[in-house]
Formats: structure tokens, sequence, C-alpha cells
């Protein structure tokens, strides 16, 4: 065995110990995407060596656009002559270059507000074709000058257009957005390429291999090292479910990377030489092999691991379901409930108006048993007797007027009744109480 062989074999068994024990740096930092304020204080500023980029380059990443805006742009590039060398929006409406070569295909794709897209921009100088796919599809190109080559002295700002070459930037330019894996490559991308990396998802960490490692020049890990002007800031874009299915997918590739060497192994071994035959020896002697037997239980582990954890989530997506059922229920209750209460409002209202009436009514009965009260107390007043007749104005045979008296014939209740003094009206008996009698009485006996 070679030690190629030998270097490859520790490389994957290196491999497996980080995928058992965490992901790689590269693997954790491309599930997080940078969200931009919508101001044009928020933004990121790149400074790359842009000389591999001046024959061919491609632009790829994934976005969510989260504002409306004139022109919200997540990536400017300015030379210090062209301030846009390039430029590129949210909406698929700006696909820059060179200043003023553009090709317009807003219309053409359907980028809805809070959704993750994958969009790509191409371009080369041997075919001067600059093309812009969405979702790993071609959506529109344009030819650029013959012979133009991409400047190499600028700088990049993401989330906002580099109006100058100075940093002019505009509000109405500001993204507001998020950006997720935003790598740029030193080569024109074909068409499969661009689809695979599009299929192969958001989380995925495809830009790392696929032929792809060394041609990525600007890097997404790179890129979240960077300075931050303004409210930007780094967030976690990718849920568990599938970080764990792209973790799994790593170590099948791994599983197929150490299959492989195996056969390599195997092959070699058929016809030995004594040169190979030293070698072989001194590869067991070096317990290669127990460490391959290891390498292969550990695949195996950490894959019933990965399916255990898959299992545990399928549940916990399904109870995530019933609590969300039992949640919806409880919500249509709480409409009724909300029902019942603005009903409830509605009577305690009325019978609030009804016992404001009722207090008003109550009043004016309140006023209206003060003037009885009044009035018997008057009465009562002129029953006193007639020394009460001569305390007022009036005279004390005015009682005779009242109902007690008046058109009565005089009686021996009737004399109890009066007093005392009036002891003369036992001449009168018979007689009947009117008002030519009580005058009489006040004329002769009132004093």
């Amino acid at each position: 065995m070679s030690e190629a062989v030998k270097t490859l074999l520790l490389s994957l068994l290196l491999a497996v110990v980080l995928v058992i024990n965490g992901t790689s740096a590269y693997e954790e930092q491309s599930y997080k995407a940078l969200k931009f304020g919508n101001t044009l204080a928020d933004y990121v500023k790149l400074t790359p060596d842009m000389r591999p980029f001046s024959n061919a380059f491609s632009i790829c990443t994934w976005i969510k656009k989260l504002q409306r805006g004139s022109y919200p742009s997540w990536f400017s590039y300015a030379s210090s002559t062209v301030d846009t060398e390039i430029w590129i929006n949210d909406d698929g409406s700006y696909n820059w270059m060179f200043h003023n070569h553009n090709r317009n295909v807003g219309y053409l794709i359907n980028i809805r507000m809070g959704e993750w897209y994958h969009y790509c921009f191409t371009w080369d100088l041997a075919s001067r074709r600059a093309s812009i796919y969405h979702n790993g599809r071609e959506s529109g190109y344009y030819s650029t000058p013959y012979g133009r080559r991409l400047k190499t002295d600028g700088f990049i700002v993401l989330g906002q257009d580099l109006s100058t070459f100075a940093g002019d930037f505009r509000e109405y330019f500001s993204f507001g957005g998020e950006l997720q894996k935003l790598n740029m490559y030193s080569k024109k991308l074909n068409t499969t390429e661009v689809r695979e990396i599009y299929k192969a998802g958001r989380c995925s960490h495809i830009e790392t291999r696929k032929g792809h490692r060394y041609s990525r020049q600007i890097k997404w890990e790179r890129i979240l090292e960077q300075e931050r002007f303004g409210n930007v800031s780094i967030v976690d874009s990718c849920p568990l479910n599938e970080k764990l299915h792209h973790c799994h997918e790593r170590v099948i590739e791994l599983e197929e990377q150490l299959k492989e060497a195996q056969n390599n192994t195997q092959a070699g071994n058929e016809e030995p030489s004594s040169e190979d035959t030293t070698t072989i020896t001194t590869v067991e002697d070096d317990g290669l092999s127990e460490e391959l037997e290891e390498l292969r239980l550990n695949l195996e582990s950490t894959t019933n691991r990965l399916s255990e954890t898959e299992t545990r989530l399928e549940k916990a997506e399904e109870k995530l379901e019933k609590t969300e059922t039992r949640l919806r229920k409880t919500g249509a209750q709480l409409d009724k409930s909300k029902k019942k209460v603005s009903t409830l409002k509605k009577m305690l209202k009325q019978a609030n108006s009804d016992l404001e009436n009722n207090v008003d009514l109550l009043r004016e009965t309140r006023a209206a048993l003060r003037e009885k009260e009044s009035e018997l107390e008057n009465l009562e007043n002129s029953l006193c007797g007639a020394n009460c007749f001569k305390a007022s104005n009036s005279s004390y045979w005015d009682i005779l007027y009242t109902s007690t008296f008046f058109n009565k014939v005089v009686t021996d209740e009737i004399i109890n009744i009066l007093n005392e003094s009036w002891s003369q009206l036992e001449n009168f008996k018979g007689s009947v109480i009117n008002e030519g009698f009580i005058e009489f009485f006040k004329t002769n006996f009132d004093s």
C-alpha cells in the first residue's frame, strides 16, 4: 500500500472523527446567514484580491427578500474607474456589468417575500456571455463587449450599492434581507454545476466538493469573519433536521471513499511484488487494518445515531403537529369565548343603561316621596291640637276642614280626638261639620 493511500485513509479517519464529534468549521458556518437592516448604514465591506476574476467569475448565493423598495441591492463591486463594475439587486431587475450592460429578468421569475431562493450570476471573457440563474435555471443572459475584462482594483459591498468608488450610499439601495452561502468562483459555472448546487440545498456542503474547492476564491466562511457595519447580524438559518440530513449524507460519502480506498488496496494485493509485500507487511505491522475496522465501526455507529436522531425528530414533529392541532382548537374555542364575552359586554352595557334609567327614576320617586313626606308632616302638624294652630297664622278651627272631621257628625269619638279646650262642641252633638259650622266657630269662639 502506498503512502498516498495511507494518507487518504488517515484523512478519512480524521473526517469521521469530525463528523462524530461535531461539524467542521465550514459546515458550521454554512448553516449561518447574514441578516441586514434596511438603512444605508447596514452593510459589509470586502477587499479581496480580485485578480482571479478578471477573465471569469461566478457569484452564487441564497437570498431571502424581506422588504420592498426601489433598488434593494445585495452585491455591488466598484473599481477606481467604474462605479458599477458589478451590481445585483434582489428582484432580478438589475444584473449589471461594466457600468451599462444589464438583463432584466424580474418579470420572468417569481420571487416571494420572506422565502429563500438560489441565485447565480456567471460570466467569462471567452464566451462574453453573462448568465443569470434562479433556482437552478437560466432565466436570462446578455453579451459583454469583446475583450472587456473585469477591473480588479476595487472592493465589494454587501447590502448596499456603490454609487461612487468612495462609497456614496443611498437609502433606497438598502437591501434589508438575508444572505446565506455567498461564494465567488474564479470560473464560469455551467448549467449542470449551478443546478447541482441548487438541488443540493441551502444547508448542504457541496461548495467544498464537486470540483469547486480550488475555484472558490471568495468563501462564505471568510465573509462571516469580516467587519459588519450597522445592523448586520449572523443568524442560524438551517433547522436541525436539515443539518442532520446533510451530515448523514457526508457520512455516506466518506464511507464510499473508504470503500474505494479499500478496493484499491485489494487490487494492489492481487499480484504483489516483493516491494509491495514488504509495504503490506509494514502496513499490517503498523495496525492500519485495525484502524480501518475501527473507522468502519465508527461510521456504522454514527449512521445509527443519526438514524435514531431522525426518528426522534420525526416523533417530535408529530407531537408538534398534534400541538398545533390542539392550538387551533383552542384558538377556535377562544374565538367563541370572545364572541360570548362581546355579547356579555353588550348585555352589561344595556344593563348599565337600564340601571342609570332606574337611578333617574329612583331620584324622581325620592323627590316625590319628599313631597309626600312634607304633606304628611303638614297633616301631622295640623293634628297636634289647638296649640299648634295658635302657634301659626291659621285658626285652629281649620282642622275641621280635614277629612277626619269635614262633613262628619259630631260624636263622642270626634270630641275625644279634639283638644279638651274644645269642650263647647258638646252642645252641638248631632250637627254636621260643614263650612258654615266651621266658620261659625271661627267667628264666635276663635280668640
